[in-house]
């Protein structure tokens, strides 16, 4: 294979600063974790850690075959492998082959060539290669890798299938058989999940930092023009490394100092009018969200249930632990599974009735807006979460991202898809709510049953219909039909 010596031409007429590194670099730098991620703000010196990092591994295992990776062939040579080149000492490289991405850097080391009978250079290797697809790493044998900007700013993001195939492939002969991500933040996605969330175990550790933090690398005031120009949002995601702001962020105004309370501060009156959502999961987790208006039509969420792979019995036993025999569900609990069985079949048996809901998400979403910026007259919010017996709800809300790939303008289409199922919950909750106002709930927990609606002069709860009701012309409930149908 013929090696194209272009790599000059990618190397720019300028001369970078003599690396210095900042506290969080040097942690970084001597951790010994297998994984780490660093997730900066911009300007942070992420990227320029990197390249020393990689470099810095070509020399301590001369051999090595190792992948940057970033999301985008465009965004891979215009940034990340530019950056490189303006780093890696021109001593250090041996070769690079244009077609292919791939460079020799010069070691040290050398081995007996018993053919020749000569000592050899050994070359450590480096593929730059776009990540948006995972299939062609499955037949890469690697000795490490870095991905950059794991999240990029218009909110696509590396899959994180891409990351768990890297991770595979670490069985190269020769070391390190280590990993790391730099980015921006990208909220709770699947970097925060791995190395700070629920996800992360003993092989991974993860910093952040502002971009204060290589304050003095920038342009003076560099960083205060940025704080001054853009928008509290944007500024806690791209300055302040905040995993709170990301792009594509729906509920803006949710502000946990506003909208939740603890425990012990507020008191649930059994008076108020109750209800519940339920989003069902066999291998998903199953959420139910309780709620409560008082008489001053201030909403409260009291109460979560939220468990993986969780017995029917289970969930109904919890649900009528407080009170209730009935919840609004998604309308699909009425279809039947391969038992011949429907989730609303299942859960009546337990003694709970799932209520088909409207599972309008447009409707959902201008609603909650909407009751996020309601205020008194005295500016106090109008919705109230408890934050100690919700947080899957407070997560998923500060969390929900419209998709990127609908996103044009200010425009958007549909929600990302994402571990959203108290965020579910709580959506059949809220549209009935909004579509009955002052009718929440069929049940008041330790009351009586409540006449909601009247079929020929007589209280019938929607429970009754079955499925196969909803062909009749004579159905009360079209919301529900038309979820349904």
């Amino acid at each position: 294979m013929a090696r194209i010596r272009t790599w000059q031409k990618f190397r720019p007429l300028r001369r970078l600063a003599s690396y210095d590194p900042h506290p969080h670099q040097r942690a970084f730098h001597q951790d010994t974790h297998k994984y780490r991620a660093l997730v900066t703000g911009v300007g942070g010196g992420k990227t320029r850690m990197g390249c020393e990092e990689i470099i810095k591994w070509t020399q301590l295992y001369p051999g090595c075959l190792l992948i940057i990776g970033r999301l985008t062939a465009k965004s891979l040579k215009e940034t990340t492998q530019r950056r490189f080149f303006e780093v890696c000492p021109p001593e250090l490289i041996e070769e690079y082959n244009q077609t292919d991405e791939h460079v020799w850097i010069r070691t040290n080391a050398t081995f007996h060539d018993q053919d020749s009978g000569k000592d050899l250079p050994v070359y450590s290797e480096i593929l730059f290669i776009h990540l948006d697809n995972p299939g062609p790493l499955g037949s890469l044998d690697i000795s490490g890798f870095w991905i950059d900007e794991a999240h990029e700013p218009d909110g696509t993001e590396v899959p994180e299938a891409t990351f768990e195939m890297l991770m595979a492939r670490l069985r190269h002969p020769v070391g390190p058989h280590r990993g790391f991500v730099t980015s921006n933040s990208g909220g709770k996605d699947w970097v925060y999940t791995w190395f700070w969330g629920h996800k992360k175990k003993k092989e991974f550790m993860g910093w952040t930092a502002s971009s204060e933090a290589n304050a003095k690398y920038l342009p003076e005031g560099y960083v205060e023009e940025l704080r001054r120009n853009h928008s509290d949002v944007w500024v806690k995601r791209f300055v302040d490394a905040s995993f709170d702001a990301f792009a594509g962020q729906i509920f803006h105004d949710f502000d946990e100092a506003v909208h939740t309370y603890h425990s012990l501060q507020i008191e649930i009156s059994s008076s108020w009018d109750h209800g519940c959502g339920f989003d069902f999961g066999v291998g998903a987790p199953t959420s139910v969200e309780y709620g409560a208006v008082d008489r001053d039509d201030d909403l409260y969420i009291y109460d979560e249930y939220y468990m993986a792979e969780a017995a029917p019995e289970d969930v109904c036993n919890h649900i009528k632990a407080r009170g209730f025999s009935s919840v609004y569900a998604d309308p699909s609990v009425v279809n039947r599974g391969p038992n011949k069985k429907s989730p609303k079949q299942i859960y009546q048996e337990h003694g709970v009735n799932l209520i088909p809901a409207s599972n309008d998400e447009d409707y959902f979403l201008k609603l909650f807006i909407e009751l996020l910026k309601k205020r008194h007259k005295d500016g106090s919010a109008v919705l109230h979460i408890n934050a100690d017996r919700c947080p899957n709800l407070v997560n998923q809300i500060k969390q929900a991202a419209w998709d990127p790939l609908t996103l044009n303008g200010t425009t958007h289409d549909k929600m990302k898809k994402m571990e959203n199922h108290a965020l579910d919950a709580f959506k059949y909750f809220m549209n009935m709510y909004g579509l009955h106002p002052g009718l929440l709930s069929p049940v008041v927990p330790g009351g009586k049953q409540k006449e909601v609606h009247m079929v020929n002069g007589n209280w019938e709860h929607e429970s009754l219909w079955e499925d196969e009701d909803l062909d009749k012309d004579d159905y009360p409930f079209p919301e529900i039909k038309r979820e349904v149908v």
